[in-house]
C-alpha cells in the first residue's frame, strides 16, 4: 500500500510539473520537455501489462486534458506503455524481475538509458508525429531529436532521485 501512495504521489507531482512548469518551458519550439513520461519509465519492474496500458492511458488524457492536445498524448503514452516491456527485456534482459525499479541494484547505468531511450524517443516520435501530420519532417525530427535528449537528462536526474526516495 505505501509503494501505491509513493507512485500516486509520483503521478500528481509528474503531471503538476509539466503543466505548470515544463509546458510553458519552450526554447527556440525545438525542444519541447514531455517530461511527464518519466512516470511510464519508473513503474515497477513487476507491474502488470493490463495496469501498465491503464495508467499509460490515464497519464495521457490527463495530459491532454491538462494540455490541451486532444488526444495526441492518450495514443503516445499508451503506445509507449505497450512497448515497455520489449524495451526492458531488449536493454535490461529477463533477469530483472527480481528489482523493485528499472533503475539501480542489478540494472546497470548503461541498461537504464538505453531502456529510457528507447522509451523516450518512441514516445516523441508518436506524439511530435501525429502533431505535424508528416509536413515539415526535418523539422519534426529535430523536435524528436532535441525534446527527447531534454527529456532523457530530465528523466535520468527524476530516476536517480526517485531511486533513493523509493529503493
Amino acid at each position: 500500500m505505501q509503494r501505491t501512495i509513493e507512485y500516486i504521489l509520483f503521478f500528481v507531482l509528474v503531471v503538476l510539473l509539466q503543466a505548470l512548469f515544463f509546458d510553458n518551458l519552450m526554447l527556440s519550439g525545438l525542444v519541447v520537455p514531455l517530461y511527464y513520461i518519466v512516470f511510464v519509465v519508473l513503474l515497477p519492474v513487476k507491474i502488470g501489462r493490463f495496469w501498465l496500458l491503464v495508467l499509460g492511458a490515464l497519464l495521457g488524457a490527463t495530459m491532454d486534458v491538462a494540455m490541451g492536445t486532444a488526444g495526441l498524448n492518450t495514443i503516445a503514452t499508451t503506445a509507449v506503455a505497450y512497448l515497455r516491456p520489449v524495451a526492458m527485456n531488449l536493454s535490461m534482459g529477463k533477469d530483472v524481475a527480481h528489482e523493485i525499479i528499472p533503475y539501480g541494484g542489478a540494472i546497470t547505468r548503461a541498461s537504464f538509458v538505453l531502456y529510457a531511450t528507447m522509451l523516450i524517443v518512441a514516445h516523441e516520435l508518436i506524439f511530435f508525429g501525429l502533431e505535424s501530420l508528416g509536413a515539415h519532417v526535418f523539422y519534426t525530427l529535430a523536435k524528436v531529436v532535441l525534446s527527447s535528449a531534454v527529456t532523457l537528462v530530465l528523466t535520468l536526474l527524476s530516476a536517480r532521485l526517485f531511486r533513493q526516495m523509493v529503493g
